[in-house]
């Protein structure tokens, strides 16, 4: 009876005719599926986020040049090395500025915004994300944790200079 129930368990007659490759280009593939409104708004309430604006520091009005980029830069509290959990970069930015960062912003995609995280900003001049260099304005949070509103980055330092806060 074993051998009876592995022979019928491994193959399966069906009545398909096959058909050319030219044929089955010409049929059209299935709809994507639509999500519901309510299902569209669970997913983006689903969604990890990390609310607040980025502020200049008062010594530091006038310190940044029209053509700058922000960077903001999501990092495991404690952690300097290794890829951001999430980035967002913004060109000619006007403070103070509000952002939602979210796992949309994710570097890696699928890292979730989770644990206690750091959020840099840097306000570059030379539009490259891996220098920093003398003239940047820079600031950071202590720890956040996913689904925290009203954090405050603030720009306190200028980069090689010695301008701190």
């Amino acid at each position: 009876m074993a051998a009876t129930l592995a022979a019928a368990g491994g193959c399966v007659e069906r009545n398909v005719e096959r058909i050319g490759s030219e044929e089955a280009a010409s049929i059209p593939p299935p709809p994507a599926p639509q999500a519901s409104p309510s299902q569209g708004a669970a997913a983006e309430m689903a969604t990890t986020r990390l609310v607040g604006s980025v502020e200049l520091d008062d010594k530091l009005a006038g310190a940044v040049p029209a053509n700058a980029t922000l960077y903001l830069i999501v990092r495991v509290a404690g952690r300097e090395g290794g890829p951001p959990l999430a980035v967002q970069q913004i060109r000619s930015p006007e403070f103070p500025y509000a952002f939602s960062i979210s796992e949309r912003d994710a570097m890696i995609a699928g890292t979730p915004l989770i644990g206690e995280m750091t959020i840099i900003a840097r306000v570059d001049q030379d539009g490259d994300a891996f220098t920093t260099t003398p003239g940047d304005l820079l600031g950071q949070t202590s720890p956040v944790v996913a689904g925290d509103t009203g954090i405050v980055v603030r720009l306190t330092e200028r980069a090689g200079d010695g301008t701190g806060g």
